[in-house]
């Protein structure tokens, strides 16, 4: 009875050390893949493995509780994919713009000051969610929203930019 206790233990012991311990890897994506539209001047940038994987992160803890899966949970008709975003106003298809969008919100046409009425930086007394994003914290998330469309594999293919 005793030895075979001794080897449960052992067994589990061996079972629970196949658990991963250490901290994830970066995704390791293509340089293709992590280049991105910078401005709307048609600069490109290449984000880091480390960038996209801090974007992400960011984004499934603060972001998807409205944006589930590339959705707007508060607009069906526009998502976070890229046609949707080059056509905003002003466009949100590249990483400084989204920036400005994170700090400043507006309506999908540039008409209505949204800082009352979507999560930002400027306003933490009402949305303490990004209150502790660094400026390089705005620009991965906003580097990760722009990466993501193409990894419909990643995703499993259930992603809906």
């Amino acid at each position: 009875m005793v030895k075979r206790f001794i080897l449960m233990a052992i067994a589990a012991i061996f079972f629970f050390l196949q658990f991963p311990i250490h901290n994830a890897n970066a995704l390791e994506l293509t340089e293709e893949t992590r280049t991105v539209p910078l401005n709307e001047e048609g600069e490109t940038i290449t984000l880091t493995s480390e960038q996209i994987t801090n974007g992400q992160r960011l984004f499934i803890r603060e972001c998807t509780q409205c944006h589930l899966q590339g959705k707007t949970k508060t607009n069906n008709n526009v998502s976070l994919g890229l046609e949707d975003l080059s056509l905003a106003e002003p466009p949100r298809d590249n990483v400084l713009g989204l920036v400005d969008y994170l700090k400043y919100p507006t309506s999908y046409d540039g008409e209505d000051d949204y800082t009352e009425l979507h999560v930002n930086v400027s306003r933490p007394d009402i949305y303490p969610e990004l209150r502790d994003f660094t400026e390089d914290d705005l620009y991965d998330v906003s580097g990760y929203i722009l990466v993501a469309p193409k990894l419909d594999s990643y995703w499993g293919g259930s992603i809906y930019f």
